[in-house]
């Protein structure tokens, strides 16, 4: 006769760690427990945000905030474009840190940046804050609307910590959210990252908001007059340096398209090449003349000539009377 025993369910277990219970167990949600679980189980596979959310029925951006909850308390190890189990011997994190956790792979050290910013709070939490505030619920509402989507447990998190961490009013945000689908980056990212500039530049009414985005199209307007003028094609971005540069010449000095176009030419004729820096030079100096076409540019031009060949005359009539003069004399 033989025998089998039957383990049920635990035949096939795979292992947790205790700082699971010890360190992360009273801080972490449902969500957070279920990411990590989730990992652990299949550790031995490919996995990325938006598997994990599909197998979990998630929002991607929940994920990516639990992973990142346990990397800040050393059990998974962000490596960029890996993530990885902490090993036993590691150095646990037990808290939340703005300090960088050094990990070996390959004899180097690689530094991963814990962001200082607090954790988003829990959904629970969220949701209690929503339903005792009535300008929470207005603004989850119009957020909806607004974004044309379901808010994640992080969207909400993100709109809660903009008001009340950021200090944030529920019209600003509104405000805030408006722009940024105008402009076609309507994302919570792209908002949270600008409604954290807005907050530290004080612009925490709706009179401020207005002057702040009338500022930025007026900047993103002269770029696009500029970079036509110079013949680019707008992919991308444009760099900071290019929006003060372009709203300086436009906004500020005030110079027609024609005369940043001149100074282009100049440019180009001397550094074969544009040189924004190079450009800026000469249109600082026309500037600081009060030339404002080119007409003025071209009657400079020829003062500046005429100078230069009076300076050269003086200079060699100085060296004709030295050669006439004899040390005899």
């Amino acid at each position: 006769m033989s025998y089998k025993i039957d383990f049920g369910g635990w035949e096939s277990v795979f292992a947790v760690p205790t700082a699971l219970v010890d360190k992360g167990l009273k801080l972490a949600g449902e969500t957070q427990l279920k990411v990590l679980l989730y990992i652990l189980r299949n550790s031995q596979g490919t996995l990325s945000d938006e598997s994990i959310a599909e197998a979990l029925s998630l929002h991607k951006e929940d994920v990516s905030d639990a992973v990142e909850f346990w990397a800040q308390r050393g059990l998974l190890v962000n490596m960029g474009d890996k993530l990885t189990l902490a090993k036993a011997e590691e150095k646990e994190a037990s808290a939340p840190s703005s300090k960088p956790v050094e990990t070996a792979q390959n004899s180097q050290t690689q530094r991963v940046r814990l962001t200082s910013r607090p954790m988003k709070p829990e959904p629970a939490y969220v949701i209690k804050r929503i339903r005792s505030d009535s300008g929470l619920a207005v603004l989850m509402d119009e957020a909806q609307r607004i974004l044309n989507k379901m808010l994640s447990n992080t969207d909400m998190g993100t709109l809660v910590m903009l008001h009340d961490t950021d200090g944030l009013p529920v019209d600003v945000i509104i405000m805030l959210m408006e722009h940024c689908v105008n402009i076609g980056k309507g994302t919570m990212r792209y908002v949270e990252s600008t409604g954290l500039a807005w907050a530290r530049e004080g612009i925490n009414t709706l009179p401020l908001a207005e002057e702040k985005i009338k500022r930025q199209a007026e900047s993103s307007d002269a770029w696009k007059k500029v970079s036509a003028v110079f013949g680019l094609k707008l992919s991308g971005t444009p760099t900071k340096k290019q929006l003060e540069y372009s709203d300086m010449w436009v906004n500020e000095w005030k110079f027609s398209e024609e005369l940043i176009r001149l100074a282009y030419e100049k440019c180009v004729d001397t550094k074969t090449e544009l040189n924004m820096s190079y450009i800026n030079g000469i249109l600082k100096k026309w500037h600081a003349e009060g030339i404002k076409s080119a007409k003025e540019v071209s009657e400079a031009g020829e003062k500046s000539k005429q100078k230069r060949q009076q300076k050269l005359q003086e200079a060699s009539y100085d060296l004709d009377s030295y050669e006439s003069t004899s040390m005899f004399d």
